[in-house]
C-alpha cells in the first residue's frame, strides 16, 4: 500500500499539511463520502512514515468495511476518489498566491451575471495585486495577459463606447512581451545546453526576433532587454561587451527577477567567463559572481547548494588567497550541500583539507584525509592529488613514490568507469609532479623542458601549483 501513488503523495506532506488535509476531507463543503473519510483516517493513523506492519490493504479494508470481506477492487476505487480529493487539496493549499485564477473566475462570473460594477472593482483590485508582484518576469506577464484578455472580453461584450476596441491593443502588447520574453528564455536555455553538450538544436524564428528587437519599442522593456542581452552573450563570438552589459542589467534590475531566472543568468555569465577573462582576472570575475549570489541567496536551490557549485566556490576562493572568506563560507555552508547527494560529507571534508593545505596546516590536512572514508570516485582522485602535494611539500620521498605507483594503479583499474579525459589529466599530473620531484635545483635545461611540457598539456589539475613548485627550483 505504501507504494501506491496516493501514499507517495501524502508522505510528502508535513504534519501541519496532514492536519489541514484531515480537516479538508471531513469538511462538508467537499462532500467526501464516508468511505473516503474512513480511508484517510486510516492513512492518518500511520502517517508520516507508513512503516507499521498493520499498514496494509487488508487492514485498510477492514477499517472501512467493518462487516464485509476484503474487496481489493472496491478499495482501489476508494483510493482513486481520495486521490482526487488530495489533488484538490494541493490546489487549494499549495497554489501560487500570485496566480490570478481566483480573480479571473470572479470576473467571469460577474460578467456572466451582468454585475458590471463588480467586474470593474475586481479588475482594479487585481491590477493593484499585479503592481505589487515583486518580479517583472514570465509569470507577471502571463498573469497580466490572462487578466487583460478577460477584461477585454468583458468590455467588448458590453459595447461601451468602443472601450473593448482600444483594449485589444493592450492585450496584443502584453502578448508580444510575454511571447518575446518566453521565446528568449527558451532560446537561451537551448544555447547554453548546446554549449555544454555539443547537441545542435533547431531554433525557429530566432533570426527574425534578433532582427526585429533592436529597432522595436520592446528593446527597452527591462525583462526583454535582459534576456536579449543574455542571448547575445551566448550567441555572439565577441562576448566582452555583452558580458559586461548583462552583469550590469542583472545588478540594476535584481529586484525584478525571481531567484530561478537570476540563477540562470548568473550561470550564463559563469559559463562564459573563461571566454572573456584570462588567468587571475578569470578567477576574480567568478569570485564576484559567486559573492553576489551568496549575498542575496540566489545560488541556493531550496536552501541548498549543488556539490559542484560548492567545490567551485572553494576552489576560486583559495586560488585568490581569500582564506578567511573561504573558511567562513565552509563554516556557513557545511550542512547546505543538497541532502540527496550521498557523498556530501566527502565534498566538505575535501574542501576543508584544501583550506588547511593553503593555510600550511599540513597535520590538519592529513588528519582530515586519514579520518574520512571517501566514497565519491572523483573525490578519491582529488584526495590522491592532495596526498602527493603534501608528500612533496614535506619531502616524504618514500611515501610520494608509493602514492605515485598506487595512483597509477588506481587510474588503470578504473579506466572503464572514469571518462578518458579525467584519466589522462590525472596521469599527466602524476607524471609532471614526479618529474619535478626528480628535477635537481638549478638544472635550467630540465626546468625549461618541464615548463614546455606543462604548457603543451591542455588539461592539467593543479597547474598553477605545479608551476610554482617548478619555479622554486630555479
Amino acid at each position: 500500500m505504501k507504494d501506491t501513488k496516493l501514499i507517495k503523495v501524502i508522505e510528502k506532506f508535513s504534519k501541519t499539511d496532514l492536519k489541514r488535509m484531515k480537516e479538508f476531507v471531513h469538511s462538508p463543503f467537499f462532500r467526501a463520502s464516508k468511505t473516503e473519510r474512513d480511508l484517510f483516517d486510516f492513512i492518518y493513523k500511520y502517517a508520516p512514515d507508513f512503516d507499521h506492519k498493520k499498514f496494509t490493504p487488508e487492514q485498510a479494508a477492514k477499517y472501512i468495511f467493518t462487516d464485509k470481506k476484503y474487496d481489493a477492487s472496491a478499495l482501489i476505487k476508494i483510493q482513486s476518489r481520495l486521490f482526487k480529493l488530495v489533488e484538490l487539496f494541493i490546489y487549494y493549499y499549495f497554489r501560487d498566491e500570485n496566480l490570478p485564477d481566483v480573480e479571473v473566475a470572479l470576473m467571469k462570473f460577474y460578467d456572466r451575471e451582468n454585475l458590471t460594477s463588480q467586474v470593474e472593482t475586481t479588475y482594479k483590485k487585481i491590477q493593484k495585486k499585479q503592481e505589487a508582484y515583486p518580479h517583472r518576469d514570465f509569470m507577471h506577464y502571463f498573469n497580466q495577459l490572462t487578466i487583460e484578455k478577460q477584461y477585454k472580453d468583458f468590455l467588448v461584450g458590453k459595447f461601451e463606447d468602443g472601450k473593448g476596441n482600444t483594449h485589444y491593443q493592450k492585450v496584443m502588447e502584453i502578448l508580444d512581451i510575454f511571447y518575446l520574453t518566453e521565446k528568449l528564455i527558451q532560446i537561451c536555455q537551448l544555447y547554453n545546453r548546446q554549449m555544454l553538450t555539443n547537441v545542435n538544436y533547431e531554433v525557429k524564428l530566432m533570426d527574425e526576433i534578433l532582427a526585429f528587437l533592436p529597432d522595436s519599442d520592446y528593446k527597452d522593456v527591462p525583462i526583454i532587454k535582459i534576456w536579449y542581452t543574455a542571448l547575445s552573450l551566448l550567441h555572439s563570438a565577441d562576448k566582452y561587451e555583452h558580458y559586461r552589459q548583462l552583469k550590469t542589467l542583472l545588478i540594476e534590475h535584481n529586484s525584478l527577477l525571481n531567484q530561478r531566472d537570476k540563477r540562470a543568468l548568473y550561470t550564463y555569465l559563469e559559463n562564459n567567463t573563461s571566454m572573456v577573462f584570462e588567468s587571475d582576472a578569470y578567477y576574480k570575475a567568478l569570485f564576484d559572481l559567486y559573492s553576489r549570489q551568496l549575498e542575496d541567496a540566489t545560488i541556493y536551490i531550496d536552501g541548498y547548494l549543488l556539490p559542484t557549485i560548492f567545490k567551485n566556490i572553494v576552489t576560486v576562493g583559495l586560488r585568490l588567497e581569500h582564506l578567511e572568506w573561504t573558511e567562513q563560507f565552509l563554516e556557513n555552508n557545511k550542512d547546505k550541500i543538497v541532502p540527496e547527494y550521498e557523498d556530501r560529507d566527502d565534498v566538505y571534508s575535501y574542501s576543508l583539507a584544501q583550506l588547511y593545505f593553503k593555510q600550511q596546516k599540513i597535520d590538519d590536512v592529513l588528519d582530515v584525509l586519514n579520518r574520512t572514508v571517501f566514497n565519491d570516485i572523483y573525490i578519491k582522485m582529488d584526495i590522491r592529488r592532495m596526498y602527493l602535494k603534501v608528500y612533496y611539500e614535506m619531502k616524504y620521498d618514500d611515501m610520494l613514490e608509493d602514492m605515485v605507483n598506487s595512483f597509477r594503479v588506481f587510474l588503470t583499474s578504473h579506466q572503464d568507469t572514469i571518462p578518458a579525459i579525467h584519466i589522462q589529466a590525472h596521469r599527466d599530473f602524476i607524471n609532471v609532479i614526479y618529474n619535478i620531484y626528480r628535477t635537481m635545483k638549478k638544472d635550467k635545461k630540465r626546468i625549461e623542458a618541464m615548463e614546455n611540457q606543462i604548457a603543451e598539456i591542455n588539461i592539467l589539475p593543479e597547474k598553477s601549483w605545479l608551476l610554482e613548485k617548478l619555479d622554486t627550483l630555479r
